[in-house]
Order: C-alpha cells, then sequence, then structure tokens
C-alpha cells in the first residue's frame, strides 16, 4: 500500500495561501484612509489653574521626598518620636470627629 504526499502537500499550500491572503489584506488596510470629524475641547481657566497648583504642588512634595531620601541614605534622617506621636495622635482626633 503506498501513502501519498498529496494530503500533507495541500495542507501546506492551503497554510502558504491563507498568510498571503492574510498579508495582502494587512497591507490594502494599511494604505486606507480614515475620515473622522474633529473634536474641539475647551478647558476653563478654573481647571487651567487647578492643573497649574497641582503640578506645583508635586513638584514641590518630590522635592521634599528625594531631600529625605538622601538623609535616609546618608545616614542623617533623625526620627522625632515625638512629632511622630503628635501626628498620631491628631490623626485619631480627626478620626474621631469624622465618626461623631
Amino acid at each position: 500500500m503506498k501513502i501519498g504526499n498529496n494530503g500533507y502537500n495541500q495542507y501546506i499550500n492551503n497554510v502558504r495561501q491563507n498568510q498571503e491572503n492574510t498579508h495582502s489584506k494587512g497591507l490594502s488596510k494599511t494604505n486606507a484612509t480614515v475620515n473622522e470629524d474633529s473634536v474641539t475641547v475647551d478647558i476653563s481657566d478654573a481647571a487651567k489653574q487647578l492643573a497649574k497648583a497641582k503640578s506645583t504642588d508635586t513638584a514641590a512634595m518630590s522635592s521634599n521626598v528625594e531631600a529625605i531620601k538622601k538623609a535616609v541614605l546618608n545616614g542623617t534622617y533623625d526620627v522625632s518620636p515625638e512629632k511622630i506621636a503628635n501626628g498620631m495622635m491628631q490623626a485619631m482626633n480627626n478620626q474621631r470627629e469624622f465618626t461623631e
């Protein structure tokens, strides 16, 4: 009994044809132009001021964070237990006022 390669060859030919078709379809899609309506967005002055204030606050905070990082790496960062305790007490008092 002879086993032919017709099934395998047909499979390979189909795969190649599908790849060529997919590739040619992809090229035709990239050449297509899309016409979309333009959209105009107006940002209020208040929103612009808010964005500017936020970026200023972020810049100030990041400089403080960098200073703290350097102090920690140098071993010169001083931890104040009194400041930590006061901050914890203030946070608990604020939470108590908020829940009551």
